[in-house]
């Protein structure tokens, strides 16, 4: 039983002809009369009589209709939904990503995409660098964002983020009045009571130590746990933007801008064990989703600075 007679059937129940229903699927006469045939040999006998110059269906066709039209219709969906797939609108994506970067662009990519392909059913895991390739080589996640370096050749970069790391400080702290002063990042250090020395990466922990004098007021805290620290009114930090932009858009917190302070960046890198066009359309769908939002994030970030 194939899909092409349950169409020529249900197209001439409903039409009552079969020249009526060759002329809708664009085939010849002799071709829907064989698959009504090939279709009556299958079910085991005659599906229509003729009544006049009409076809109309015997007490078998009346019985086995709606099953047809079942079975188009979930055809049909199912095709549909096959396509859907194969477009990227359709399917499901595993994700691993780190504890700082599940705010700010993360979020906002997960949004856009509920947005835009809300049948994407989307499944999120943290974990630290060395986890998060483990989940990739288990199958438990099919994309990871982890900092860089890595250094596994068979693990692929699918998308590079650059994001900027800046120093906070809560509004009433004093380094935070210093708004139109000048002053120097060794100012910044010797005034944070305490500050607080955070690991992006190799480069940004030797900048932080490097302006640590014997005897300075320090704190060394995960990320998480300094930005908390920070939002209760002590001490000065270096944080990544996704963790604090909200904080500084509604005045909790200033951004500490210090002369001769260097761009700092935190470097996450998307990564999966197949390359680009070898990923399901899904995952190309979020991919694509995450290049445009990290644009438009840091564009207006940018804006706002």
């Amino acid at each position: 039983m194939e899909m092409n007679q349950l169409k020529a059937f249900e197209l001439v129940a409903r039409l009552g002809s079969f020249s009526k229903a060759a002329r809708y699927l664009d085939v010849s006469q002799p071709t829907i009369s064989l698959r009504i045939k090939e279709l009556e040999k299958g079910i085991g006998g005659f599906l229509f009589v003729r009544v006049g110059k009409q076809m109309e269906l015997t007490d078998l066709g009346k019985g086995f209709l709606p099953y047809a039209r079942q079975a188009l219709d979930m055809l049909n969906k199912g095709k549909e939904r096959a396509q859907s797939i194969k477009e990227g609108k359709r399917g499901e994506i595993t994700i691993g990503t780190l504890p700082t970067f599940t705010t700010g662009l993360f979020s906002s990519v997960i949004i856009d995409m509920h947005k835009r392909f809300p049948d994407i059913d989307l499944t999120i895991h943290t974990g630290h660098n060395q986890q998060i390739i483990e989940m990739l080589y288990d199958g438990f996640v099919k994309l990871g964002f982890i900092t860089s370096p890595f250094f596994n050749r068979d693990v692929k970069k699918l998308d590079e983020i650059k994001e900027p790391l800046i120093l906070v400080a809560h509004r009433d702290h004093q380094l935070s009045k210093k708004t139109g002063e000048t002053y120097t990042v060794e100012e910044v250090f010797a005034n944070s009571n305490p500050y607080i020395l955070t690991d992006w990466s190799e480069e940004t922990k030797h900048w932080q130590r490097s302006n640590m004098n014997f005897g300075l007021d320090t704190l060394e805290l995960p990320p998480a746990t300094a930005l908390e620290y920070v939002l209760n009114g002590q001490g000065v930090a270096l944080l990544t933007e996704s963790m604090v932009y909200k904080h500084i858009e509604n005045g909790t917190l200033r951004e500490i801008i210090p002369e001769s302070l260097p761009a700092l960046y935190r470097e996450v890198i998307l990564v999966s064990l197949e390359s680009e066009n070898s990923l399901p359309s899904a995952a190309q769908s979020f991919l694509r989703t995450l290049k445009s939002s990290h644009r438009n994030f840091h564009t207006a970030w940018f804006e706002k600075s």
